[in-house]
């Protein structure tokens, strides 16, 4: 009796072992690693994707690309790299593939893209979402980042990086160095700018999206540009960082700077930082790692996490407080801690002001204002955007060196 009840249980649970419903097989997906999206004449826009190929010549042929063709194995998505470059499919270094296509909204193209090519756009393993800084100047990004949001299992997670540049051109020059995968790089390059602060916390799609469409914060996405390494310029005073991407004296095997923030007033794109201005921006945010910093002609690292105290004083100033602790890790210190203090201080207060120029809360003070407000109506009364840019800034720094 007791195995036949045992025989009776293994056969209902084999419908349970044929799958879930309404899957999809990963080798009918095109996984899309980097998106583009161009502005295009009438009104129109280029989306153009770099995807996994994943076809047996380029797995042959690889060698030690150190996991590029081991990237597409792992997708699954086979067969694409092989076909000739026509209907805006692009072959690109191997084991990934390039397409493209024109149409009056961000989803019609990928929609295209997907009923011309014999694949499922997927975007699950998105890692970078690149505007053009021409088309991110306009009240459309916000609608082009909710259609890529939108689609099903779209990454929330993806970097939104506006460049100057052709956006299209970026990502068909950003290729996987230094012996990994290009998803993985790009995941790898993202964290390691994040810790050194030289792009801006909370630039993930979903993140972006949120702060677009909130009243008390404003949205500050990467900036980034293509170097030609043809700069010489060398800056005898002041952070070798305090500069704009593409303008780094140096070479490397990566074309692509990213350094700095874009930042956007609502869902426009309304000014930049520099890659130093970037760093003392997620100081004041609370959102700086533990870092190392150039002051003067010393080395020096936090090694402390900071502690930052943002306020709405009583006469109405935005006011930072900020409390750090630094090690000299190399040079000579020629700056007392109430100099280096007094630098910050002078420092930070630049950027606010930058900030309140552009009309762009990225430091979320409006989210310290509504707290002021017992109801809706006066926090509409109020009209944040326009008292934001009347307000005085205030910096306060207390530094210890150890």
């Amino acid at each position: 009796m007791k195995r036949l009840a045992l025989a009776l249980l293994l056969l209902g649970s084999l419908p349970l072992l044929t799958g879930c419903g309404g899957g999809q097989e990963i080798e009918s997906c095109l996984f899309v690693l980097s998106m583009a999206v161009d502005p295009a004449p009438d009104g129109n826009m280029t989306v153009t994707v770099k995807a996994l190929s994943g076809t047996q010549e380029d797995t042959s042929s690889s060698g030690g690309r150190g996991g590029e063709a081991s990237s597409a194995q792992e997708a699954g998505s086979e067969g694409q790299g092989g076909q000739e470059a026509h209907s805006g499919l692009e072959t690109s270094e191997l084991g990934y593939i390039v397409l493209s296509a024109t149409a009056p909204s961000c989803l019609r193209a990928l929609s295209m893209l997907s009923a011309t090519t014999p694949r499922t756009v997927n975007l699950s393993q998105l890692r970078e979402i690149v505007v053009s800084r021409a088309l991110a100047e306009t009240d459309a990004t916000l609608s082009i980042l909710r259609e890529i949001h939108s689609m099903y299992r779209a990454n929330g997670e993806a970097i939104v990086v506006v460049t100057p540049d052709d956006a299209g051109d970026f990502i068909r020059r950003q290729r996987a160095i230094l012996g990994v995968r290009l998803s993985k790089y790009l995941e790898v390059l993202f964290e390691h700018f994040s810790e050194i602060d030289t792009i801006p916390p909370n630039a993930q799609l979903s993140s972006v999206i949120q702060a677009m469409e909130s009243d008390t914060i404003d949205a500050a996405a990467v900036y980034a540009a293509g170097n030609t390494f043809d700069s010489t310029l060398v800056l005898s005073g002041g952070a070798d960082l305090d500069r704009l991407p593409g303008h780094l004296p140096r070479t490397s095997p990566a074309e692509n700077e990213y350094l700095g923030a874009a930042l956007f007033s609502g869902p426009r794109m309304v000014g930049t930082l520099t890659g130093e201005e970037t760093g003392l921006l997620c100081l004041m945010m609370g959102k700086a790692q533990r870092r190392t910093t150039f002051i003067g002609s010393a080395q020096y690292r936090t090694n402390l996490p900071t502690r930052v105290r943002r306020t709405i004083d009583e006469d109405g100033a935005l006011h930072v407080r900020i409390t750090m602790n630094l090690t000299r890790t190399a040079g000579e210190t020629q700056q007392s801690a109430q100099e280096i203090a007094a630098d910050i201080e002078r420092s930070c207060v630049s950027v606010l002001l930058k900030l309140r120029a552009a009309s762009c809360d990225a430091a979320g003070f409006g989210r310290l204002a509504i707290r002021r407000c017992l109801t809706v109506p006066q926090w509409e009364a109020l009209d944040w955007p326009g008292v934001y840019e009347t307000l005085p800034v205030r910096v306060s720094a207390s530094v210890k060196v150890l």
